[in-house]
């Protein structure tokens, strides 16, 4: 088989393995939900022209690696817009049926995170969402952006603290109230 016809086989099996990840990924980084489709497709188009050059089992840390920089982009162009709950955004939604009443409440949280998440800066949440949520380690954060571990590190740590002194604003809102 070519070498073009196996980088070609690669990067489908990647799109297919990796592209709902890469779009809850741009997601969570704040790219406008109108926005979102258009950023995973050049997040592809991107890995499409240089994946011969991506290591064999590092697919996924290089789309993600693309995707910050692909959402990073989008957001400057754009301006900083206010995530927009979309009622058709199923990204988040359990794939098992649930009540009204506990749908409901998976949005208020899924609402909660995301603005959480676009509280924190740009370098804090790309941090906290690698390694949070998608599970990456330090070092693997620290090889994807380019920056040292202890400043992954650093940079996680503050994200952590902001996300918790946040997070307990809304709780203790809630608990004044009943």
């Amino acid at each position: 088989m070519a070498q073009s016809r196996i980088e070609d086989v690669r990067l489908r099996q990647a799109a297919i393995d990796y592209f709902p990840n890469v779009w809850r990924f741009l997601r969570r980084l704040g790219v406008p939900w109108d926005l979102l489709d258009d950023a995973a497709q050049e997040v592809f188009l991107v890995a499409a022209r240089k994946f011969a050059s991506v290591r064999v089992g590092a697919e996924k840390s290089y789309l993600f690696g693309v995707s910050v920089r692909v959402a990073r982009e989008i957001r400057r162009k754009s301006g900083r817009e206010q995530l927009v709950d979309d009622p058709d955004d199923t990204a988040f939604e359990p794939t098992t049926l649930a009540t009204p009443e506990s749908l409901f409440d998976r949005k208020q949280e899924q609402a909660l995170l995301l603005s959480l998440l676009d509280s924190l800066s740009d370098q804090h949440r790309t941090v906290f969402i690698l390694f949070e949520i998608e599970g990456l380690s330090i070092s693997e954060i620290a090889e994807l952006l380019g920056t040292p571990a202890g400043t992954v590190g650093s940079r996680l740590a503050r994200a952590r603290e902001r996300f918790e002194a946040r997070l307990q604003r809304p709780q203790s809102k809630m608990r004044g109230r009943t």
